[in-house]
């Protein structure tokens, strides 16, 4: 747990465990995660919603899963999507616009700026 919460502290330590999955999951799934990270750290949040967060954000960055991409494909990435996905909609109106300001920062910097034909 201690490594959860070592990740977990700010979003630099998050992006160092994530980066190497950046180009699989890509800009959208990455700002899905840094909503959440958001969420669970602002203070208006309840507490049931940040422990459905954190254990959303635990089953992604936790080395053990249900149903391991090696063994079960494709399968494998739709138990962590949906966990994600679950945990997202159940909280998607918490995210304000300051939170959706500094998401799109950190992508920018991260990923570059979106560049529209």
């Amino acid at each position: 747990m201690d490594t959860l919460t070592n990740i977990l502290a700010n979003p630099e330590q998050l992006w160092q465990y994530i980066k190497q999955y950046v180009v699989m999951a890509g800009r959208e799934a990455t700002r899905m995660v840094l909503e959440l990270y958001y969420v669970v750290k602002a203070p208006t949040t309840p507490v049931l919603d940040k422990t459905i967060i954190i254990g959303a954000l635990a089953y992604q960055l936790l080395p053990k899963d249900l149903m391991n991409c090696a063994r079960f494909g494709i399968l494998g990435l739709a138990d962590n999507v949906a966990t994600l996905a679950v945990s997202y909609n159940r909280v998607k109106h918490r995210i304000t616009p300051e939170i959706k300001t500094k998401v799109e920062d950190i992508l920018n910097q991260w990923f570059g700026p979106v560049r529209f034909p």
